[in-house]
């Protein structure tokens, strides 16, 4: 488990002890802290009090930015392989699967913000392997992602950079908004900021991941928890919607889509949300647990082939070519999913 956590000052008196309190609670191994605002030796003191024996250290330049990147190595296997002053990349290992992590805090200026997505286009191309960013991006994809002042963004290319990078956003639960901020009496400024992407081959060793939202305390900025192992998202409704390959081999599927895809009326994204919730529905009645239905088949036509064995009946017989018709097909679902 992973914690990044924009802190705004990490000499703070109640800092060491909220981390202390974080870490019992949900036994996170790797840490990222943003915006320190402090260096060297107190630096030093204030790692060794919350309890992490390793630690890499972008400094701040004076009171703005810094990043530390704070694990165990009893507890996970992690080297640092690259590091600017915005961002801090490592390769973690676990149970043989390697991959890439980059701890971001980006420049709130939009000019250095741009450098970074170039910087992290040339540790993409170095490391060809499972992705995973996350951190304090200092900019929202879109308009929908922020409530309260100017209306619009500064866009220094973030959107088009995931999408350049065939980056997705990790599905997360809890607020929408990672950051506020007060402009005057009743001007509040929310904004999701806070965010973990990740590469889809490294979604395949972590198909349950996804980011936990926490309660905003002695920041503006609430703590984002990546979740890599887990059998239950805490919201059912936050689980992502998967697209499965083994539905088009269906006869139906066709027939279904055409049917609840209005191209005339609606946007495309309000046919796809409308089409997840038929193609979820759909794929429950017809599909339920695939490895529940194949031992179920496997019932059925041992039952069918045991009865044959001892008279010969045309309709058992019709049967169990119907049934082995059935079970060929299952296994094909089962290869493609």
């Amino acid at each position: 488990m992973i914690c990044v956590w924009n802190v705004r000052g990490a000499g703070k008196q109640l800092f060491s002890t909220n981390i202390v309190d974080l870490r019992r609670l949900y036994q996170f191994d790797i840490l990222a802290i943003f915006e320190p605002r402090i260096s060297g030796s107190k630096a030093s003191s204030v790692i060794r009090n919350i309890g992490f024996s390793n630690s890499f250290v972008v400094d701040a330049a004076g009171f703005s930015g810094g990043i530390w990147l704070l694990w165990n190595n009893s507890q996970v296997k992690l080297q640092i392989i690259a590091s600017s002053r915005q961002c801090i990349t490592a390769l973690v290992e676990e149970n043989s699967f390697v991959w890439v992590l980059t701890v971001v805090y980006a420049n709130p200026c939009v000019t250095t913000r741009r450098l970074l997505w170039k910087y992290l286009d040339s540790i993409r191309k170095c490391f060809a392997l499972p992705w995973l960013i996350a951190g304090d991006f200092n900019e929202i994809t879109n308009t929908s992602e922020k409530i309260g002042g100017r209306p619009g963004f500064s866009n220094s290319g973030f959107a088009e950079w995931i999408d350049s990078n065939h980056l997705v956003d990790l599905v997360f639960t809890g607020p929408k908004f990672t950051w506020k901020t007060k402009r005057g009496i009743g001007k509040e400024i929310w904004e999701r900021l806070d965010r973990a992407l990740y590469s889809t081959d490294w979604r395949l060793g972590y198909a349950e991941g996804y980011v936990r939202h926490l309660p905003r305390v002695l920041s503006d900025h609430c703590h984002v928890l990546i979740q890599l192992h887990s059998n239950q998202i805490p919201n059912s409704k936050c689980k992502p919607f998967c697209f499965e390959a083994m539905w088009m081999k269906h006869k139906k599927f066709d027939e279904i889509f055409c049917k609840n895809w209005c191209a005339q009326e609606d946007t495309a994204i309000e046919n796809i949300q409308n089409l997840t919730g038929i193609l979820k529905k759909w794929n429950k009645e017809e599909f339920g647990n695939l490895f529940h239905n194949k031992r179920r088949l496997l019932a059925r036509i041992q039952g069918v082939q045991k009865c044959l064995s001892e008279r010969f009946f045309q309709h058992l017989s019709l049967l169990e070519e119907s049934l082995l018709d059935k079970y060929q097909e299952t296994l094909e679902q089962e290869e493609i999913f």
